[in-house]
């Protein structure tokens, strides 16, 4: 049994991970699949005939392009698939690091240990930042297997880029669920706010292109800075990084201030 916060919320989260990565590459070899053996160029030209906003609202700014291995992951996997299980499991590892071990009544003999308030924390936040790390990880691996077994050829530096903006979107949606087990609301509160406002992210993002009038919408969005700068075909963009960085750095700073101020016996 291990005695390291850290190290115990990391064993205990393995087995998901592993799952998580047996799925990513399943879905990614179906996906490569489809590439190097299906005439998908014939089916290409009903896309390349919709309106650009309408592509731009299913797919993102790079449009919908079903015959190439980027123009594909930029379709299904990197704007459905891939968020919605990293930025799920993200949340629930921050529900899990607070509010759950609240509710367990496990902190109360976690504390009387002698590890203090700001240790446990910092090292839950450490744990979750890991974990989606993990899982990003994964998902590049993934890709990078499928594509080397079909002889497909991609670009190494720009999946790099994605899953690094992946990782940050995710983590920065963990930190949140966090924040909101630190704070004294009903347990609900801790994975419905990051879910809610995850769905609102995704929902401007995707209504952007038809609501040109109001242009500055985009930047309310988190999803905005994840897939605005197009980064599987354009790599990582100079400054939407530092969005999430600083998001990340108030959320830790807020979590760990209304932790210390929490009545954990309540």
């Amino acid at each position: 049994m291990f005695k390291n916060i850290f190290l115990k919320s990391i064993n205990d989260s393995l087995l998901t991970i592993l799952y998580i990565f047996i799925t990513y590459l399943l879905v990614c070899l179906l996906i490569m699949y489809a590439v190097s053996e299906l005439p998908l160029k014939e089916v290409q030209f009903i896309f390349d005939n919709l309106p650009e906003k309408l592509t731009t609202f299913i797919a993102g700014p790079g449009g919908i392009d079903i015959t190439s291995v980027e123009g594909i992951l930029n379709t299904d996997m990197f704007t459905i698939f891939a968020p919605l299980v990293t930025i799920g499991f993200a949340i629930f590892f921050g529900y899990n690091a607070t509010k759950k071990e609240e509710q367990k009544r496990t902190l109360d003999i976690v504390l009387s240990a002698g590890i203090s308030r700001n240790s446990f924390l910092i090292q839950k936040i450490s744990s979750l930042i890991i974990k989606v790390l993990l899982i990003s990880t994964a998902l590049f691996l993934s890709i990078l297997i499928s594509a080397y077994l079909f002889g497909l050829t991609i670009s190494v530096k720009n999946i790099a880029s994605t899953c690094f903006q992946l990782f940050l979107i995710s983590t920065t949606f963990g930190l949140l669920s966090i924040l909101m087990g630190a704070l004294p609301y009903e347990s609900s509160y801790t994975y419905s706010v990051p879910t809610t406002i995850a769905v609102l992210s995704y929902i401007i993002y995707s209504i952007e292109p038809f609501l040109k009038s109001l242009g500055t919408i985009k930047y309310a969005s988190l999803f905005y800075y994840y897939k605005g700068g197009d980064p599987l075909n354009n790599g990582l963009h100079s400054w939407h990084w530092a969005i999430f960085s600083i998001i990340m750095s108030i959320t830790i700073f807020l979590s760990l201030y209304f932790w210390n101020k929490k009545d954990l016996d309540s």
